[in-house]
């Protein structure tokens, strides 16, 4: 420890690391595992499918997160921070009845999207429309029972299904590829099934949600649903600013566009894990009294010094590695690789924001600054996207993230403000 004292930064990382939990661990460890088996999937997927097989496959995850954030109401972040809040009324079978009330709805909106793409853009397979529809119910209730298990603060559990995940996804793919059965159809299936088998293995522990006829039961739906207005809007606002830009590029330009693309964003995005599992942490302690908002400041600033070195050394590595590691025929995902690098350090930057309002905000402000994030993005992928195809992807990304990032910067702290007043 002397020695790290030594260092121009020691005290201050002494007395952040003196605060570390073994949570933030275990939480950084599920999102690694996760990110582990998402990068031998788009490897093995990409190498084998190229890049218009992978276009499809991102496709298909995209309207699976796009119905799943429309779809669940916002109930999962209400419920979260409702159970983190130990002394109200609502329970964990509370949240997970209420998911299982929603399904039906989350079965409409992924046929409906899927139908809309098939008859407008591209001709999706009927075998593959199937199962895009089985991969966005399976999405809906695994992230649903993952934001229960946060919620409880079980976050061991959480790591078990993501390795539970990993393996099923790791080992079916590359079985499929082995024998030659390796298709857009049978990756996304597979994708499917690894989600389900975490989803069913966390339930199993938590106990079988039952609906419920009871009136009281009915009115903690209704809160839930209440609460969760804010988090859908900033979901739905943060899948657009994350994912818009891939349905117009899949759209516009095309399947082929949207697999180089994907290539260039695997390494940033893999990454991401950091300031995800970093945010979730730090918004539970905040939200359960554990830290104080000088504190939460402090970690922040430390974390992003960090995030900014590892995103720097990532970018001297990658840009080498992306036509060794995914072949010949995505080298022309290098050219936007330094943009998209640099747009992933703003979105770090809000997801840090994002953390502390979640952790000491009101429930009513989390989506405001994704909403107002979001309809600049929307504007400069609608725009960028059709005249420069990939180029504008990128640059759309770091504009927008630019935008979300200054966005979450001043809300947060405007929120914060006003709670210390």
């Amino acid at each position: 420890m002397s020695n790290g004292r030594r260092w121009p930064f020691g005290p201050m990382w002494a007395s952040w690391q003196d605060r570390v939990r073994g949570e933030v661990v275990t939480v950084l460890l599920s999102r690694l595992v996760s990110m582990a088996a998402g990068v031998v999937f788009v490897l093995l997927t990409a190498r084998h499918l190229g890049p218009a097989g992978r276009g499809e496959i991102t496709l298909a995850f995209t309207l699976a997160w796009g119905t799943t954030s429309l779809a669940n109401l916002g109930t999962p972040t209400s419920g979260r921070i409702r159970l983190l809040n130990s002394d109200n009324s609502i329970g964990v079978n509370d949240v997970l009845s209420l998911t299982l009330v929603l399904i039906p709805l989350q079965i409409v909106l992924s046929a409906t999207s899927v139908l809309a793409i098939s008859q407008t853009s591209i001709n999706l397979d009927w075998r593959f429309s199937l199962i895009v529809v089985a991969l966005s119910v399976a999405t809906m209730t695994f992230s649903s029972v993952v934001m229960v298990m946060y919620g409880l603060r079980r976050y061991r559990t959480v790591l078990v299904a993501e390795l539970s995940v990993a393996l099923v996804e790791v080992s079916v793919i590359t079985g499929l590829l082995v024998s030659g059965r390796l298709t857009t159809v049978t990756a996304v299936a597979t994708m499917t099934l690894g989600l389900a088998v975490g989803a069913i293995g966390m339930v199993r522990w938590l106990g079988v949600p039952h609906r419920s006829k009871n009136n009281a039961v009915a009115g903690k739906w209704r809160m839930l649903i209440a609460e969760g207005l804010s988090p859908l809007i900033g979901a739905v606002s943060h899948f657009l600013a994350l994912r818009l830009g891939r349905l117009v590029l899949a759209v516009t330009v095309g399947a082929h566009s949207l697999g180089l693309l994907t290539v260039a964003l695997a390494i940033p995005e893999a990454l991401r894990v950091l300031p995800k599992a970093f945010g979730q942490v730090l918004a539970d302690r905040g939200r359960s009294g554990i830290d104080s908002v000088r504190i939460a400041h402090r970690h922040i600033r430390l974390f992003l010094l960090g995030y900014g070195m590892v995103l720097l050394a990532a970018l001297v590595v990658g840009s080498f590695l992306i036509p060794v590691v995914f072949g010949q025929g995505f080298r022309a995902a290098r050219e936007v690789f330094a943009v998209v690098m640099a747009a992933e350090f703003l979105f770090g930057i809000h997801l840090a924001r994002h953390a502390l309002l979640v952790g000491f905000g009101r429930i009513v402000s989390i989506g405001v600054p994704q909403a107002v994030g979001a309809v600049v993005m929307v504007v400069l992928v609608l725009v960028m996207i059709p005249a420069w195809g990939i180029q504008g992807a990128a640059w759309a990304s770091l504009l927008g993230y630019a935008a979300l990032a200054g966005t979450s910067t001043v809300w947060t702290n405007r929120e914060l403000r006003r709670i210390e007043a």
